[in-house]
């Protein structure tokens, strides 16, 4: 027969495991919805602005004309931080990834 004590220490190995995992799925989980909470502020003001947009521009957001003026390679400073903001999250997701390896 086996060892109780054995068999203990390997059911309790096993449960340290499982635990492990359980703190890592949560932390992911959180990682996540907190990103795609942030995903969907920033798409809900790119909708607003897109509305915006088509509408015509109200005049008190004519202020908005540094930020939708071309400035850097021919792109405004809207459309550059929307480009940042993507690699943002893309590298927050790539570290996240090669963090689990």
């Amino acid at each position: 027969m086996s060892d109780p004590k054995k068999r203990l220490r390997r059911a309790s190995r096993y449960q340290r495991v499982q635990e492990r995992k359980a703190i890592q799925r949560a932390s992911d989980q959180r990682f996540y919805n907190g990103m795609f909470m942030l995903m969907g502020v920033f798409a809900l003001l790119a909708i607003l602005l897109g509305a915006i947009m088509m509408n015509g521009v109200p005049e008190g957001v004519g202020s908005m004309k540094g930020w939708t003026s071309p400035w850097l390679f021919g792109a405004s400073k809207l459309e550059v931080s929307g480009f940042a903001f993507v690699g943002f999250i893309a590298l927050a997701v790539g570290l996240r990834m090669r963090a689990r390896r």
